[in-house]
């Protein structure tokens, strides 16, 4: 049997077959691609923001060099979305997501996994202690959510970390607020765009190690960017005018006439 060490540099997309995850498998080869840079230097500390099921916490989970997992999650029944209005959460607990994961699971150790069930704004850094090393964020997908999400990782995390984004078209305008608020900073960083829609932050010395193999699997950020201001607006409008939908649809060819 292949081992967990050699799947991850494979990138080997069945490590999140056993618990569900609301990502496309272009992000999971992406995300599996930052786990394989971070771990390169030895052990590491992994923190999540928005955990739902704990389906992209399965491939640190049963990753020896991962030392220790942290899970922040409100778990509300509804959250806000620039792109659908709401994004809702049936049934949300972290017991569910902790039993769901031992079942799964059932020789790695849990018990890795420390959890907060708490918006990261009302954390005490202190906490989180070791500092991360590798931040995940998908939790609300609003603007000022995803600033301020980013800015506890960046409280907590070690100085030369990496810090990831999921659903980079729906947060754009809170991924450019990031971007300024590190230059106005004098932060060293540099960002990526990754397939399908994972976005990357790399914070200082990360840069040296990690940005060529990153940046060799790396999108056009412009174009997508672009494209990603279009359908924004366009969900905006037909949630404020239904009527424009169906428009829409016939003037590109989708709807019926």
């Amino acid at each position: 049997m292949v081992d967990v060490d050699e799947r991850i540099s494979a990138l080997d997309l069945s490590l999140f077959d056993r618990v569900s995850t609301q990502t496309y498998p272009e992000d999971r080869s992406s995300l599996l691609l930052l786990q394989r840079c971070v771990r390169r230097s030895g052990n590491y500390v992994y923190a999540e923001i928005g955990s739902h099921l704990g389906g992209t916490l399965q491939p640190h989970l049963v990753d020896s060099r991962c030392s220790l997992i942290y899970s922040i999650d409100k778990r509300p029944l509804a959250l806000p979305d620039e792109f659908t209005g709401a994004v809702y959460y049936p049934g949300n607990s972290t017991q569910r997501m902790l039993d769901g994961l031992r079942e799964a699971f059932p020789d790695s150790p849990v018990e890795k996994i420390r959890t907060f069930d708490s918006d990261a704004r009302d954390l005490d850094p202190k906490e989180f202690s070791p500092a991360p090393d590798f931040c995940f964020i998908d939790a609300e997908h609003t603007d000022k959510a995803v600033f301020a999400d980013f800015g506890f990782c960046l409280s907590v995390c070690g100085p030369d970390s990496v810090i990831a984004f999921h659903d980079a078209a729906t947060v754009r305008g809170g991924l450019a607020r990031i971007r300024r608020q590190l230059t106005k900073s004098g932060i060293r960083f540099q960002h990526f765009l990754l397939p399908k829609h994972v976005y990357v932050i790399l914070l200082n010395g990360a840069i040296g190690k990690f940005a060529k193999e990153i940046e060799e699997a790396s999108l056009d950020e412009s174009d997508y960017m672009r494209r990603a201001s279009w359908e924004l607006l366009k969900s905006k409008l037909s949630r404020r005018f239904p009527w424009l939908q169906r428009t829409w649809h016939i003037l590109t060819g989708r709807g019926k006439t």
